[in-house]
């Protein structure tokens, strides 16, 4: 018997059961509790789920979590999903709720039941979710932002317990909500099914197959309450400018989320947000909701210790506060029963992900107006793209799992983790996260798997045991924090945000385990202080920046640069050698973004950078330098540094110094909206040769790390000038055979400029000395087709006569063509030449300029270059620079060799003579003659030059292969 077949006889029998006694189990006696007990536990465990944890004993690793009862004071204001689903491995996302009610409570037509389902569901981004009394099973759509009003919009089917009886209907249930259905994905499939909403439910945005997204509907909603904040705050204080309007507003913010998010985790028993302006007083009236916020921050600054609730000047006595009224219906909005937010089902990598972006703006005020705007330099860079957590946890897992692998937690104490760039604190979110998981595991394993007492006198205090399962204890949480968890960032208000986000994750699992009792005696500090932790300042610029200028910097200029001292603010870990891992996302903006006095800064510092480059590089340099001997180094960055010509000096310091243990190179939508290559790139303090390569080969939309399908290469150092990356092991091998001294670069035997736009010249009919015709022409292989000349004086450019005067030329076209292909022809004219062909002119009288045209025009030139130039390896403008043509492997002339030469040379003459003949364009007869005859000549072009290149039948192969 298959197990749907098992699963529809045990609910036929529930079927029967509940029918037998239909009017009993529908009276207004019979309870929630009861319903569940009798019929809906036994209806999922018969889908196949450990509803009982009959197998799943471990309490961090259970598929099943039931809310068996409920502390709060009011149901209907705060209550947890009675079933949350999950799938092994991932005991941390939500596959699909159920929310249960008595049969007596008629669920198809009651708003609220949908509301709450679909509030759990989108919040933790599950597209689908169920809501049943037995009697009666509704799926709901959880895609569309809960909304009250329309929320009986969300169901799209429902069933009756007679149709579980039938085997179609039944099978409709089984095959979207069993065990066996969820472990196939049917979730996601499903939802991809489902269709749009209408009317006003219509939502923009997309997430696992369905409409917007929490994370984009909340950093809304966010903004909109910065603004309206903002313009509270500047109607009751006016004198206020653009920098404290901002702090101002960011912290009210944070202290909103905060306490909202302890309500909803049921760890504050008691209302705040909604009851600011009710607060009952001696004489009977609250003194308004401002005040009574900043009250309460003050009682809740003794609870909890942390920076959101320190005092701060919007708690001064003379500080007007946010205009009552407006704030007031902020609170109330935040708390109301029908907000669409519970922050007990936000996971706290998507609040991380919001506040990344919200902190790319600032409030700013003029006399009359309050607005809010990008910071200068986010603009300037493009924007903020925060990192998939899938990201996150591969970097993770790479470096500190590496780190702690196989150690006690002990051992693990010593351990330091930074991210130098923090932001919001996504990737020190998830380095705290891993260290939990790490000690969980541990502990699971030395007491609870083995029924061993925990001894007084050793890891007491570190595991406690409430409501019947284990848990971390709040204290060891708080060591980990402390001792492990290292950030830096040069905005302060991302250094408040990564700490909120660093205590929102030490008290994620509280909720289940704390009581008001407990509270007391726990949470005098139940924050620890992070200060010496998570710093503000620039960790690309120190104090020795004071030196340049001969030390005239004044102290606004020198609070704007925020320079930072590693050896001083993180004295004890640098002292004994530095960090253990360094992660993260670090920003790439453009050197010339940057002030000049950093870039002097950079010059001198980093001398391994010239010309072009960009700030995630310098975090790379930086970031090294700072590691121990057994450091690692795990950043998502941009490609550019792999190949480009630029960071030639970069790549040899990397080579030399240090070691590249890890390269995957991920496809372009990582980041939305942001059009840039990335990858992950993952270094080592100590130097090696050796390197694992990963190349990701499809193109759609990724959500999880298996959905990269990473190719993995073997390869290894290239001993070259520019020390190049190549992604290649046959490229690489290829290479290596010519890298000898029977080869010499293009760029040796010839004279190169670039192609010159059309508005760098005036057009001339008169012929003096420097009038040379401009040359607008269409190159492919072997074939030059001109196109409207005209000509031009070039008396301002005479050094370059010369070359232009030559009368034999090749020209390369700078865009590569469809087939992979380089394009080259032979010109014989003098001639000033457009801006997308690159000229050559062969200056060695021993290498015929045939010969050359042959090499570049071959299968083999063209798939060396594609494998080892950066440009070129761009997916979406595929090109080439003469820098990388002219490194370019040609082989010498020798007494071997010489014959090979001039029959290319021959096989040349031949094709441009084909290539030129009228007959190309008339007749299908000749012009199918004259294309067999071109592809001959190409065939053994092509043969001779992998024979004078010494490739082998096995590499031809390859090459033949990767090209169309």
């Amino acid at each position: 018997m298959t197990a749907f077949e098992q699963a529809f006889v045990t609910v036929q029998e529930l079927v029967t059961t509940f029918d037998n006694n239909y009017s009993h189990y529908m009276s207004s006696s019979y309870s929630e509790a009861d319903a569940r007990k009798d019929f809906i536990d036994k209806f999922f465990a018969a889908l196949g789920w450990d509803i009982n944890h009959d197998t799943q004993t471990n309490p961090y690793e259970q598929e099943v979590k039931i809310e068996r009862s409920q502390k709060q004071q009011n149901e209907s204001s705060r209550k947890r999903a009675d079933y949350a689903f999950f799938l092994a491995p991932n005991f941390k996302d939500e596959a699909f709720f159920v929310e249960a009610k008595k049969p007596s409570v008629l669920i198809e037509n009651n708003p609220q039941h949908y509301f709450q389902t679909m509030r759990y569901g989108w919040n933790a981004g599950c597209p689908v979710s169920a809501l049943t009394d037995f009697e009666e099973f509704v799926i709901i759509d959880c895609r569309s932002k809960p909304d009250i009003k329309h929320a009986l919009s969300g169901k799209h089917k429902s069933y009756r317990y007679t149709d579980y009886a039938d085997k179609e209907k039944f099978g409709e249930i089984y095959w979207l909500f069993s065990h066996e259905a969820v472990a196939g994905n049917s979730i996601k499939k499903y939802a991809e099914k489902l269709p749009r909403p209408k009317g006003k439910t219509t939502q923009k945005a997309l997430f696992k197959g369905g409409f917007q997204a929490i994370d984009e509907t909340f950093l809304e909603y966010m903004d909109g309450i910065r603004e309206s904040l903002a313009k509270a705050f500047k109607k009751s204080n006016d004198g206020l400018n653009s920098e404290q309007l901002t702090e101002a507003v960011h912290r009210t913010l944070d202290r909103l989320v905060f306490i909202r998010f302890l309500e909803d985790k049921f760890i504050e028993t008691e209302s705040h947000v909604n009851q600011w302006g009710s607060y009952s007083t001696p004489s009977g009236r609250s003194a308004g909701a401002w005040k009574d916020f900043v009250n309460d921050c003050r009682k809740l600054d003794v609870k909890y210790n942390g920076v959101v609730f320190k005092k701060h000047f919007i708690d001064e006595q003379n500080f007007a506060g946010a205009e009552d009224r407006l704030f007031a219906d902020i609170c109330q909005d935040m708390s109301s029963l029908h907000s669409p937010f519970d922050f007990n089902y936000i996971p706290i990598h998507i609040l991380g992900s919001i506040y990344e972006r919200f902190l790319g703006k600032v409030v700013r005020a003029t006399a009359k107006k309050v607005f809010v705007e990008e910071k200068p330099e986010v603009r300037k860079a493009g924007g903020v793209y925060y990192t998939p957590k899938y990201i996150v946890d591969y970097i993770v897992e790479s470096t500190v799992g590496k780190q702690i692998q196989g150690k006690t937690p002990r051992q693990i104490t010593g351990l330091r983790f930074a991210d130098i760039a923090c932001g919001s604190g996504s990737f020190l979110i998830g380095v705290y996260e891993f260290l939990l998981d790490y000690h969980v595991a541990y502990y699971q394993k030395k007491y609870v798997d083995t029924n061993i007492t925990v001894p007084q006198n050793g890891d007491v205090g570190l595991i406690t045991k409430s409501e019947g399962k284990w848990h971390l204890t709040l204290k060891l949480k708080q060591q980990i924090l402390l001792n492990n968890i290292y950030g830096v960032d040069i905005d302060y208000q991302a250094v408040e945000v990564t700490q909120l986000s660093l205590f929102l994750k030490l008290l994620e699992d509280e909720s289940y385990n704390i009581t008001q009792a407990l509270q007391g005696k726990l949470f005098s500090k139940v924050l620890p202080d992070l200060s010496k932790n998570i710093v503000c300042g620039n960790s690309l610029i120190g104090f020795d920046v004071e030196q340049m200028n001969g030390g005239l910097f004044n102290d606004e200029e020198l609070d704007k640069l925020n320079p930072l001292d590693f050896q001083s603010s993180f004295r004890t870990i640098m002292q004994n050698g530095g960090f253990d891992a360094i992660v993260g996302n670090p920003p790439y903006i453009p050197i010339e973004v940057f002030s000049e006095n950093e870039r002097k800064y950079y010059q001198k510092n980093f001398k391994e950078f010239t010309r072009k480059y960009d700030s995630s590089a310098i975090f790379i340099s930086k970031a090294l330098k700072l590691l121990n001997k057994d450091g690692l180094l795990a950043y998502i960055s941009t490609q550019t540094w792999e190949t480009g010509e630029n960071y030639a000096g970069f790549r040899k310091t990397i080579f030399s110094n240090y070691g590249i243990k890890e390269i995957v190179n991920l496809p372009f939508n990582i980041f939305k909206d942001a059009y840039i290559d990335t990858g992950i790139f993952i270094f080592s303090k100590r130097s090696n040769k050796a390197y694992r390569f990963f190349a990701y080969k499809k193109k759609e939309i990724i959500e999880t790390v298996q959905d990269l399908d990473f190719e993995e290469i073997k390869t290894s150092e290239i001993k070259e000038p520019d020390y190049k990356i190549i992604f290649n092991n046959s490229v690489n091998e290829v290479l290596k055979k010519i890298s000898t001294n029977d080869f010499i670069k293009l760029g040796e035997i010839s004279i190169s400029t670039q192609g010159l736009s059309e508005s760098r010249f005036k057009k001339t009919n008169s012929r003096t000395q420097w009038v040379l015709p401009f040359i607008n022409a269409d190159v492919k292989r072997y074939l030059f087709s001109p196109t409207n000349n005209y000509f031009v004086d070039i008396k301002e450019m005479q050094t370059l006569y010369t070359f232009y005067e030559a009368k034999e030329k090749i020209l390369i076209r700078r865009i590569i063509n469809r087939q992979d292909r380089l394009d080259a022809c032979f010109f014989d004219q003098a001639g000033v030449f457009k801006k997308d062909l690159n000229p050559f002119v062969i200056t060695n009288e021993d290498y015929d300029t045939r010969y050359i045209l042959a090499l570049i025009n071959s299968r083999l030139f063209s798939w060396i270059y594609l494998n080892s130039s950066s440009i070129a390896s761009k997916d979406d403008f595929r090109q080439t620079t003469l820098g990388e043509l002219r490194k370019l492997p040609v082989r010498k002339i020798s007494k071997q060799t010489k014959h090979v030469h001039d029959t290319l040379v021959s096989l040349v003459a031949q094709m441009l003579h084909v290539k030129k003949q009228p007959s190309l364009k008339v007749g299908f007869k000749t012009q199918n003659l004259s294309d067999k005859k071109i592809q001959s000549l190409e065939t053994k072009i092509d043969s001779l030059v992998y024979q004078l290149y010494g490739l082998t039948e096995e590499e031809i192969k390859i090459v033949e292969g990767v090209l169309r």
